[in-house]
Order: structure tokens, then sequence, then C-alpha cells
């Protein structure tokens, strides 16, 4: 595994970025790191400021990659890019270790992780300031450890550059103690969202790491092989979602992706996306390049679209979701290019909507407005979490879990949050297989293009179940190529970048033979 020290920074990057991940201000400059040297660095209060600014770039330029990664690769959605290329592999269902984007997704996380590292180990806890870098930095190693144990199981667990360069991949269970003890470190010790100034709204906060707490505890408790701890886990995971206070949901749903409404009062970790401040200086959000290319027109489709106008169709009509998720057509409030105030437009396939910019649809919009921010983790995803956690805990929903899940649904159908609601209230009385599919649903409606529906269909053991049936059942048509889902694809495969650098990290099972001598017992054995 590829380590990047303090020295190939100086080589190669200027982080002059203002801190992608605020308004420009001058007390958030990222300097130059190659105007210092490791033997004085970080010297001063903003030398460590602009060291921990530095871990977030990597998750800025990731977007596009994440979205390819963790969304083409499921029924949800094809890909229209050039035959063979990785996003096309992906989306047909034939990835394999060359795979450009799971090559991207694998090194922007550990170059998180390296980043990160250097804070942890040279930045320390001398000041509050200081403690509050080290807990940025940390939640940000354990933010890019949970992408990478749900991705590729056991990976080489670098804690200190210095071990970089020998590392083996590390158990799983090993993997996740570190996730959440840097995720405990981090809500020890970081201010609540409330607490930031304007010019430090997007750094992770203490509301973060407990909500990423929640999350983590359910999905390792659904995964791990040591299902003796799972019900502590899941009881671990209900406590952390009640610890998340301070935030709400958005009476209007798409208001999570206005540019005006950035880091609303729903938003927990989002990824800032603004122009100028990213090296194409276009706000380098490719996921609305890629779901909107071509803009306002049925000759060509955009690099990614819905495999189904089926998906848009489940919505209930009265779901302000259904057209925030969705968009099939749109009326023109005022003239804009060659479209008319009052005009519809409609689409042949529905597009993603919620990275459309809509003060900027025409002209020149699929080419220059990639500036809103990605989405991480909102209030609705940590009631979703909660819900099922509880589930999960008890063998069957309590009063707990429906509410969580009807507030999310109740803000779904536009009625009020703590009021029974015969329109948007699931039934009682669902046992624990009806209220898991529930959720399951329910995270379909609410979380689509989020980046979480591989790492859903994963942890619940029904990704190649539920593929192959959307083809089966002639939901999705069998052009797509979706049914080419192997059960290997559990997993990634280790780059071969990264194994020709060290022979040693052994490949995930199916992608290099099925000789478990190489790779250990099937760990997919059992599954569906």
């Amino acid at each position: 595994m590829k380590a990047y020290s303090i020295k190939e920074w100086k080589n190669g990057w200027l982080l002059l970025l203002g801190l992608f991940i605020a308004s420009s201000c001058s007390d958030l400059d990222v300097t130059a790191l190659g105007q210092l040297s490791d033997s004085n660095f970080p010297q001063t209060e903003e030398d460590a400021v602009a060291l921990a600014n530095a871990v977030y770039y990597p998750n800025v330029r990731i977007s596009t990659a994440l979205g390819y990664v963790f969304d083409l690769t499921t029924e949800l959605e094809a890909n229209a890019e050039q035959e063979n290329s990785g996003g096309d592999l992906l989306g047909r269902m034939k990835w394999d270790p060359s795979n450009s984007y799971v090559a991207t997704v694998w090194q922007n996380l550990y170059e998180i992780v390296t980043r990160a590292n250097d804070v942890v180990d040279k930045v320390g806890e001398a000041t509050d300031l200081r403690r509050r870098l080290s807990g940025e930095a940390r939640f940000l190693r354990a933010y890019a450890y949970f992408y990478l144990v749900q991705g590729w199981g056991e990976v080489p667990l670098v804690l200190h550059n210095a071990e970089a360069a020998d590392a083996l991949r590390e158990d799983v269970e090993v993997v996740y103690g570190q996730i959440v003890e840097d995720l405990e470190y981090a809500a020890s010790v970081l201010p609540a969202a409330a607490e930031y100034g304007n010019t430090d709204k997007g750094r992770a906060t203490k509301g973060a790491a407990l909500a990423y707490l929640a999350k983590v505890y359910l999905v390792w408790g659904q995964t791990s092989k040591n299902t003796g701890a799972a019900k502590e886990r899941y009881t671990k995971s209900v406590e952390y979602a009640n610890q998340v206070t301070g935030y709400a949901l958005e009476e209007v749903f798409l208001d999570n992706w206005n540019n005006n409404n950035r880091n609303g009062k729903e938003a927990i970790f989002s990824v800032q996306h603004l122009q100028g401040q990213y090296a194409a200086g276009d706000g380098g959000n490719h996921l609305a390049h890629c779901a909107f290319v071509g803009g306002f027109s049925n000759n060509s489709l955009p690099h990614v679209y819905a495999t189904s106008d089926k998906w848009y169709e489940d919505f209930d009509d009265a779901d302000q979701r259904k057209r925030g998720t969705y968009l099939k057509e749109y009326t023109f409030s005022e003239d804009q290019g060659s479209f008319k105030a009052g005009e519809t437009f409609t689409f042949d396939r529905v597009r993603y909507r919620k990275y459309i910019d809509t003060t900027q649809v025409a002209g020149g919009y699929a080419a220059n407005t990639r500036d809103i921010n990605r989405t991480v983790i909102r209030y609705a995803e940590v009631l979703l979490l909660k819900a099922e956690a509880i589930n999960e805990r008890d063998g069957g929903p309590n009063a707990e879990a429906y509410t969580a899940i009807n507030q999310v649904r109740r803000r779904a159908f536009r009625q009020p949050l703590n009021t029974p609601s015969a329109l948007a209230d699931l039934s009682a009385g669902l046992d624990y297989a009806g209220f898991k599919a529930a959720i399951q649903q329910e995270r379909v409606f609410e979380l689509t293009y989020e980046q979480n529906r591989w790492t859903d269909l994963v942890r619940w053991r029904i990704f190649v179940k539920t593929v192959k049936e959307a083809v089966t059942n002639g939901w999705i048509e069998s052009k797509y190529e979706k049914q080419n889902v192997k059960q290997h694809y559990y997993r990634f495969p280790i780059p071969k970048a990264q194994r020709d650098i060290n022979p040693e990290l052994w490949q995930n099972y199916g992608y290099d033979g099925y000789d478990e001598s190489k790779t250990g017992a099937n760990p997919y054995a059992g599954f569906e």
C-alpha cells in the first residue's frame, strides 16, 4: 500500500484551497506545504490547521468515484459511458482488479488515512485547537476505514505512516474496533455543529461522530462473524443515535441539495463543493455532471441514470421524494436559454434530481455547475438507522422504532412530524421481517443516489438475490447485464496496482481464482 509522506506532498501539491469546505477566509487558508520542512512542521497553530485542512481534500475529489462504486454496482443504476470503460464495466457487473474507479476509491481513502495520521502524530493535544484538529483527523480516518472495511473486508490498518510500507491486511474485527475508537475520541473532543462559526461549516463535528457511531455499530453487528456481540452493538447503535441532537428534518426534501441552504438543519456531514475551490474550478462534484450531462435533451442518456422508470413509479404520487429523487418532467419558472417560463420539458427516461441546480439548468449547466455539496449522512438516515437497530436488537419494532421511521415518512408526505398520519405512517403490528422489509424499502425511497445502495444490500446479505431478481422479474432489461452479478462481488478486489507494490496483499476470494489456501475460507459461504 502506498503511503504519502510530507516530502512527497511538498513535491506534488500546493494546497492553497481556502479549506474546500468553507467560504474563503484568512484564518482557514491552507498554507502551501511546500513552504514547510519536516523538521519544523507544524510549528504554529496555523501550521496545524493547514495540516488538518489537507485531510479533507481527497474527500472532495472522490465524490464521483464513490457514486460509481457504491451505486452503479446495484440494480438501480446504469451507465452510458464508453464501452469497457471503468464505469461501463461497473454498471455491467464486470469489474476486476484493474477497474479504474475501484482503484481511485481505494487510493483516495488511503490518502485520507495518510494525511489524518500526520495530524494525529504531529499536531498533538497541547491546546484546545489542537485537540479539535486531532478529533477531525480521527473522524476522517474512521470515515475512510469504514468505507474500506465494507468494500474490501480485511484491509491494511495503518495508524502511523512509518509503518505503512509493510502493512498487511488486518482482521475485520480489529479494523472495526479502531473505527469505533477513533469515532469515540472524535465525539469527545469535537464541538457541536452550532458551536462552529460560518467559516468552519463543513468540518467534522460531535454530531457527525455520533451519527457515524450509530451507523458503524449497526453495520458491525449485522456483518460480524461474532454473532454473540451483535445485540450489544445494536444497543450501542440506538444509544448513539439518541445522542445525535441539534438537527431536524427539512420540510422540503430537496432543500438538502439547495445551494442557498448549504449545511442546513438536516445536514450532519457533507462534502463541500464550491466553485473555484477545486482544481478544475467547477466545484468538483461530478455526481451533478454525470446525472445530467446533456441537460434538457432526449438526444442521449447521461453518464448515470436509473435502469428503469419502475423505481420512479414505485413512489406514491403524494411522496415529495418521488420528484425530489428523480426528474421526469420540469416546468420552467422563468426564461432560461431557449426555454420559456411555463414551458414543460419531459424526459423519455427519468434523471436523478438531487444534484440538479435548477437556478442554472440551461446552457452551460452540465459543464460548469458541479458545486452542490455531497451528502454523506443526514438526520433522516440517523432516524432510519435507529429504527433498524431497535428491530435488530429486539427481534421486532417497538413504539420508538415506529416513531423514528414515521417521522421520515411524515416529512416525505408533508405531514406534521409529531402527529399520527393515516397517509404516511406504517401499519402497526409488523413483525421483525415485515419491519425490516419496510426499512429496506424506506432507505431506497429516502437515500437513492447517496452512495448507500451497495453497502446496504451487502450488509443485509441480499445483494446477489436482489440484483438477479430485478432482471428475472422484468423490472430492468437484460441488456444492462446486471445478471452478471457474482457472489464474490460481495467485496471489491484489491486494486492490481496496490498488489504490484506489495504482493503480500492477498487478493479477495474469487478475483484470483477460488483457492482458499490463498484467501482463507470463502467469506461469502452461507450468504443469502
